[in-house]
């Protein structure tokens, strides 16, 4: 089975990110749009699994949840991995201080690890995907308008670590929850 963990968003930010891809997606035709029920902050991409290790992840995210509050972001501006100038990767930037969410990430990826996974190549960096460039494609019209876009401030709660499990299908991936473990609550002021 092909897994990974993930934070996932509120609805309303799934939906608000929803629009940005609607009013994205007429000038980027060489782009692979993400499903705005799928989009989350990934922490840690595992692939292709045993599914006996699945308890042994089930007990590293309640560990790790029980370690770290739930932390809140705000939406930040659109970019693009490597970059614009090149793009690959779409995305929408999260910005705030995010040092809790990197501890969190440094702990998950210790914790794989001890469980026989490969290391990460790429640092914990956060991002919503919000498509994936294809191969070869003019994607300038799409690299223009998000370079003007203004992304409305909106916070973000992070406050479950997910294991999600993901199925390739013609009609694009599907995710479904293995196990959900709750970060610590705190107060969010406004």
């Amino acid at each position: 089975m092909r897994l990974f963990i993930a934070l996932p968003l509120p609805e309303e930010i799934r939906k608000y990110v929803g629009e940005i891809i609607d009013e994205l997606r007429p000038s980027g035709q060489g782009v692979r749009w993400g499903k705005p029920e799928n989009i989350h902050l990934t922490v840690r991409f595992l692939g292709e699994t045993d599914e006996k290790t699945v308890p042994k992840l089930v007990s590293l995210l309640d560990k790790v949840a029980a370690e770290f509050p739930a932390s809140q972001l705000q939406l930040g501006r659109l970019g693009a991995f490597p970059n614009f100038r090149r793009p690959n990767v779409l995305w929408v930037g999260l910005e705030g201080d995010s040092s809790e969410l990197t501890k969190m990430a440094r702990q998950v990826e210790l914790g794989v690890r001890t469980l026989r996974f490969e290391k990460e190549k790429k640092g914990f960096r956060p991002h919503l995907t919000l498509g994936r460039v294809k191969r070869g494609r003019d994607v300038r019209p799409v690299v223009a308008a998000m370079e003007t876009w203004a992304v409305a401030p909106r916070n973000v709660i992070f406050d479950q670590l997910v294991l999600f499990k993901s199925d390739l299908t013609p009609q694009g991936a599907v995710y479904t929850r293995l196990h959900t473990a709750d970060l610590q609550v705190e107060r969010f002021g406004g």
